[in-house]
């Protein structure tokens, strides 16, 4: 795919990386569309500020964020219609249950059993890390609840380049130099 004109050859590169893996997260893993709710877990960093921005860019309804302290302003700016700080609030027991149809977790480190309970009922984890939910026996018991846990393996493709390379060229997503807001 062809670098989209205005962008640089070590931003595309960088953000192609960070954006197939939110893309491919949300969308192949999590089923993220239109008029869905999702959590980003991790959302200040780099696949992080890419899922948010791409949870945008498929219009989902609402995008909540969680991140660090430092990084509260940013995600906002990102465009998260809720940021919340990890620092402030325990989300594997502060957030409304039953609310989100994808939790898609950047870091790999919670569990699905911590998080399930904000779920909707056909809702999924997904998570950049393998672990244990996100193969059987353990994943077809987790199903029966109507809840899924899946991990992803990001493989890289024309048509999803392509669409990030289109997203990069209209702004819907970008690089952010955020370092100025914490001078």
């Amino acid at each position: 795919a062809k670098i989209p004109e205005g962008v640089a050859m070590d931003v595309a590169a960088a953000v192609t990386t960070e954006a197939l893996t939110a893309l491919q997260g949300m969308r192949d893993q999590g089923g993220l569309s239109e008029g869905k709710i999702i959590l980003i877990i991790a959302a200040g960093g780099g696949v992080g500020t890419q899922a948010v921005q791409i949870a945008k860019a498929m219009k989902a309804r609402t995008v909540h964020a969680v991140c660090s302290t430092k990084d509260v302003i940013k995600v906002g700016k990102l465009g998260a219609d809720l940021v919340i700080d990890r620092a402030q609030k325990d989300i594997t027991n502060d957030l409304e249950a039953g609310s989100y149809d994808v939790i898609f977790d950047t870091t790999g480190k919670y569990s699905f059993m911590k998080l399930r309970y904000a779920l909707k009922k056909k809702g999924i984890l997904v998570s950049t890390v393998p672990n244990v939910t996100t193969f059987p026996p353990v994943s077809l018991l987790i199903a029966i609840s109507g809840k899924r846990s899946k991990s992803l393996m990001v493989r890289c493709n024309r048509k999803d380049i392509e669409l990030v390379g289109k997203w990069m060229k209209s702004g819907k997503i970008r690089v952010f130099n955020f370092l100025h807001l914490f001078v």
